[in-house]
């Protein structure tokens, strides 16, 4: 029985391993997300993509808009035009709180995920921190990272700044100081990568 739940527990060691990125070539980072990343509309608020692109020089494209799931992420990156070397991916809460099954998580995710990789492009991907009973998503979205090398960065990333005291609106919905917490520790993680780029120029 100990030996089992040690294996268990060696199996789980790296998805809770924040992910390194690699030196990229160009200065700019697209964001396909939902309402998280996007906002609820609010024109006073300053957005965690473009706080990244005011305060560290990158040419972001948010992809990002409110509601969206999986599905309508896929059709929105299939209708744009990017060229960023590096893509971060939080995506996935509307699936979770809505009617998507699991199965159709994973074909949709699957799809969006072929759909963006290219040769010399790094993914990265917020891991969803899931209620209870909902494990399967989970589960499909560290079958796909592996099977599509995207990078993924451990719920507890996100779950600590959603679990923060004034870093939402209503424990999911990021506040301008939940906006500026998401920036600083999305930079975190792809930071490494531009800031190498840039000691270049």
């Amino acid at each position: 029985m100990v030996g089992i739940w040690l294996l268990g527990l060696l199996l789980e060691v790296p998805y809770h391993l924040t992910p390194g990125v690699e030196p990229v070539s160009t200065r700019r980072l697209a964001v396909i997300g939902d309402s998280v990343t996007a906002g609820l509309g609010d024109a006073q608020t300053e957005t965690w993509p473009r706080i990244l692109a005011r305060e560290h020089d990158i040419a972001v494209q948010d992809l990002s808009h409110v509601g969206d799931t999986v599905s309508t992420a896929r059709q929105r990156v299939a209708e744009t035009n990017f060229d960023a070397p590096l893509v971060l991916l939080e995506i996935g809460g509307n699936d979770v709180l809505g009617s998507t099954t699991p199965a159709e998580f994973r074909t949709n995710l699957d799809r969006l995920l072929t759909e963006v990789s290219a040769p010399g492009r790094q993914l990265v991907m917020l891991e969803l921190p899931l209620p209870p009973f909902y494990h399967d998503f989970g589960r499909i979205q560290r079958t796909l990272a592996k099977k599509h090398g995207v990078k993924l960065v451990p719920k507890r990333v996100l779950l600590s700044i959603l679990a923060g005291g004034d870093a939402t609106l209503d424990s999911i919905h990021l506040s301008q100081a939940g906006q500026q917490q998401m920036a600083d520790v999305v930079w975190g993680i792809v930071g490494p990568g531009y800031v190498s780029d840039l000691n270049e120029q």
